[in-house]
């Protein structure tokens, strides 16, 4: 069946789409996301307004979407996260709904129990048939990994497939199927892959990031969780990047493969797998070009659902149950290892919950890395601005100046035994704050007032925390 029409205008009308409806589409492009424009600007067209979206995320690359917030054609979001600029406009009251945000693996969840209804999902693919099977790994503007669009197709009413690369002949491998696509629309244009490293996806240098990374290697190697069978999610930050370069050197030494690493799948994890020390990726999203290949031509480089690896309702659970260390950035942590990643210390929004909480909660060693302070402000506060991860979750803290263990978590006393006996600098979090306020002083702690523009969710559909309007936006 020939499911081709020539416009995303006439695909939406074909699809139902009504004011009030809810839509969705993925961030696997990131910065060069050239989609989610032409899909506003095809509702718009129509004069189809009031509706919600639903995306996995929100960056850079979605940014041109300020028009049609303001205009109304998207009056609320239900998403992971997002952009700084978009964070702008939530905080400044300029997104008329209220909110919502939830981890990559708690989306799945909420479509599971019904709390987020996607009417139309739109797929940005590499590649596509006339039938509609298509992938993210072929064509020109391939991206890779497709794991947003997968649990979206599932319980979406409609599906859209957007293309700028559209095959004569049936396309293969099939990451999304015929039987789950209701039309496909070619375009010029779905992005520039280019855009989806943004400069974060290479080690640090820097000689503080070098010690961080030095000593959050250190503490993974002692804890006893680095082994013959290691499952591991090392994170595409400069320090996470670092600590996978010095855990691969070990690795090596020693004569260990891991069993898999997982989530967005990077070059370092790629050269991992190439030298016999990971036996499997498990891929939700391809952050760079290499991973991008690797999965392409790897068979043990695999393609998963936002569901398989995250969601808690996953059947037989999710992929994160089974990791034995995540390593995890941080703008604040609080001295109850309570972590923020959504807002800045200035109560901004900059981006988003991701896998954070999910790895979190799944690792047996989850560990935190940030340095002591950002500029004027330190990254230990009393209580963290915005909860994202529960510190009952959070097993580690490293910065420049030493290692917090959370021992109010009964499992990690020994933890702390095997570090102070390895000579690793294990302090209370407590002195390592009150370090860092010697250099910013001790600052007063915000107090965001005005109206809840957006709901932080937990993965089982509680709410963790709410985000205020920012008065100095």
């Amino acid at each position: 069946m020939d499911k081709v029409v020539n416009s995303l205008r006439e695909a939406i009308r074909l699809c139902g789409l009504e004011d009030g409806m809810t839509i969705s589409f993925h961030h696997c492009l990131r910065g060069g996301d050239a989609v989610s424009v032409q899909i506003a600007e095809a509702i718009r067209s129509l004069g189809i307004r009031d509706l919600t979206v639903a995306p996995s995320s929100l960056t850079s690359g979605n940014d041109g979407l300020e028009d049609y917030i303001r205009d109304g054609t998207f009056t609320r979001f239900q998403t992971s996260g997002f952009s700084p600029a978009l964070g702008r406009l939530l905080q400044s009251g300029g997104i008329r709904q209220v909110c919502e945000l939830r981890t990559h693996g708690g989306r799945p969840a909420a479509l599971k129990r019904g709390d987020i209804r996607i009417d139309v999902a739109f797929v940005a693919a590499s590649t596509a048939d006339r039938n509609g099977n298509c992938n993210g790994i072929g064509g020109h503007s391939a991206f890779g990994a497709m794991g947003y669009s997968l649990t979206d197709v599932r319980y979406a009413r409609k599906v859209i497939v957007i293309t700028d690369e559209l095959s004569p002949y049936a396309v293969a491998p099939v990451s999304i199927g015929q039987e789950q696509v209701d039309y496909v629309v070619p375009v010029e244009t779905i992005g520039d892959p280019a855009g989806i490293a943004t400069g974060a996806m290479r080690p640090d240098r820097s000689p503080l990031n070098r010690r961080i990374a030095e000593l959050t290697a250190k503490a993974i190697i002692c804890s006893g969780h680095l082994r013959e069978g290691a499952a591991m999610q090392t994170g595409s930050g400069k320090i996470s990047l670092s600590v996978a370069g010095q855990i691969e050197r070990y690795m090596m030494d020693r004569q260990i493969s891991g069993d898999f690493a997982m989530g967005g799948i990077t070059a370092i994890l790629v050269r991992m797998r190439k030298e016999g020390l990971l036996r499997t990726l498990y891929d939700t999203q391809s952050f760079d070009q290499t991973a991008i290949r690797s999965l392409a031509e790897d068979p043990a480089h695999c393609e998963v659902s936002a569901e398989a690896y995250a969601s808690p309702l996953a059947k037989g659970g999710p992929i994160v149950d089974g990791l034995d260390f995540v390593i995890l950035g941080a703008t604040e942590i609080d001295v109850d290892f309570n972590v923020n990643v959504i807002t800045n210390s200035n109560n901004q929004v900059i981006s988003g919950a991701g896998g954070h909480g999910d790895t979190a909660e799944g690792a047996k060693m989850t560990v935190i890395t940030a340095p002591l302070f950002r500029g004027k402000y330190p990254v230990i506060v009393d209580r963290v601005t915005t909860l994202t991860t529960p510190g009952r979750f959070v097993d580690v803290f490293v910065c420049q100046e030493g290692i917090a263990v959370n021992t109010a978590v009964q499992k990690n006393r020994e933890l702390a035994d095997r570090l102070r006996d390895a000579g690793l600098p294990v302090l209370d979090i407590h002195d390592l704050q009150r370090r860092a306020e010697r250099y910013t002083g001790k600052l007063p702690p915000l107090k965001p007032g005005g109206r809840t523009v957006g709901l932080v969710y937990w993965r089982d559909g509680t709410v963790l925390d709410e985000i205020k309007m920012n008065d100095e936006l």
